[in-house]
């Protein structure tokens, strides 16, 4: 890994960091509040609404992030070609779940809901971020997600300082996302005018989104749906406490995934750019074997702290969430690999392979979860969600391009000896 990968990655940390500390500080002050009951109502309805973010996306993250890497100028215009049409998409498909919500909760539960759809809708417009990663130039989404956070924990913290009613809580929830989105906005403008001859190109570009994003949101959909599948599943066959409890050990569990996948995401620029398979698996094998590393550090924190973390963030209602937390941090580490093989896929158009691929996931994970679930209840929801990664990672990968994403685990098990090969043969 080259000094400007290290370098951007370190700032890609940062940045997550910032987020997960807002999310996790804010959301957990809200979870102590109004308890596991409440709370996991909020998380089902945040469950709906990343889905939703999702396929608002219309598989355009990684579109745009491979086309910046190759073709700064036309990532640019698929970028202005991609952010109304994301918005437009999130409040279609956000508008019958908002509905359920009103209808079947209270008016508190449903300021909550409302202030998640708000939340989502600005991380869906965010593309401009997008931008920055591919150029490795994360130092500047870290600075404005750092004044975003810093403004939402103030008025976080105030609220219960000046004894304020807790529905004042929405509104750090919304700022969390729209103070970064709005400042990157304004700088994306100033930067890169919607000019008319990037306006020309524009349905062009739409029609690239919805043709090749097509077979792209359906796995990215699955990818969504598949790991809430627990949550979503549980809240129809426990209860709404159980989704609360097992959704506190879900944002535990992935709330350490951003060191990874910073150091994935600067990473991909470079492996994007070979052109012999030889050198992708070489340099893929190496990326893996440092998410190990980290991984099965973070697993180790969290045996050994996870239950003072739960205690002193969340309180004792949700002691039963530490079983689950340590399942679901292995089902992230795996999780993680699954991503950089998913990029590998990528980098060799397998977008329907993908597609197809993801469907199976997602049939598997709803069959896994109604059997574990019904056996354990929340822990089995998390032995459901860490089998799916399991068998995504390995089994159904290995159908894909004669077998790469084998030989890539391969050369990961045994790095040193398959490496030396490898550049012999080179």
């Amino acid at each position: 890994m080259n000094k400007k990968v290290l370098y951007n990655s370190l700032w890609m940390m940062l940045e997550k960091v910032i987020s997960i500390f807002g999310l996790i500080f804010v959301t957990s002050f809200v979870a102590k509040y109004v308890g596991p009951t409440i709370f996991g109502e909020i998380a089902y309805a945040t469950s709906l609404f990343q889905i939703i973010q999702v396929l608002a996306q219309l598989g355009s993250d990684v579109l745009i992030f491979k086309r910046v890497s190759r073709n700064e100028r036309s990532g640019i215009k698929l970028i202005n070609a991609t952010v109304m049409l994301r918005g437009l998409v999130y409040i279609i498909a956000s508008i019958p779940v908002l509905w359920y919500f009103y209808e079947k909760y209270d008016l508190t539960s449903f300021a909550y809901v409302f202030s998640v759809f708000l939340s989502c809708l600005f991380f869906s417009l965010d593309v401009f971020a997008i931008y920055n990663d591919a150029k490795l130039e994360s130092k500047k989404n870290t600075m404005v997600n750092m004044s975003g956070l810093t403004i939402s924990l103030i008025i976080r913290w105030f609220i219960p300082f000046l004894k304020l009613n807790p529905l004042f809580l929405c509104i750090p929830i919304v700022l969390t996302s729209l103070i970064p989105f709005c400042v990157r906005l304004i700088a994306y403008r100033k930067n890169f005018a919607i000019k008319p001859k990037f306006q020309r190109h524009k349905r062009k570009y739409v029609n690239y989104v919805l043709v090749c994003g097509a077979s792209l949101v359906i796995s990215t959909l699955s990818v969504a749906i598949y790991p809430r599948l627990g949550m979503l599943i549980l809240g129809s066959m426990e209860s709404s406490k159980a989704v609360g409890i097992f959704s506190v050990a879900a944002t535990l569990a992935g709330s350490w995934a951003f060191v990874c996948n910073s150091l994935i995401t600067s990473s991909l620029p470079s492996i994007f750019r070979e052109k012999e398979e030889t050198d992708t698996i070489i340099k893929t094998a190496g990326l893996n074997l440092v998410i190990i590393f980290v991984s099965l550090l973070v697993i180790l924190g969290f045996y050994l702290l996870g239950q003072m973390i739960l205690k002193l963030l969340y309180g004792d209602q949700f002691s039963l969430s530490y079983i689950p937390l340590l399942i679901l941090c292995f089902s992230t580490f795996i999780s993680l690999l699954g991503t950089i093989s998913a990029r590998i896929i990528v980098k060799y158009s397998g977008y329907t392979f993908l597609s197809k691929k993801m469907i199976c996931v997602t049939i598997l994970s709803v069959a896994l979860n109604f059997i574990f679930i019904n056996m354990y209840g929340i822990v089995g929801a998390a032995i459901a969600t860490l089998l799916t990664e399991v068998v995504s990672l390995t089994v159904l990968n290995y159908f894909f391009k004669r077998g790469i994403i084998f030989r890539l685990h391969l050369a990961t098990l045994s790095f040193w000896p398959i490496f030396k090969k490898l550049r012999s043969k080179a």
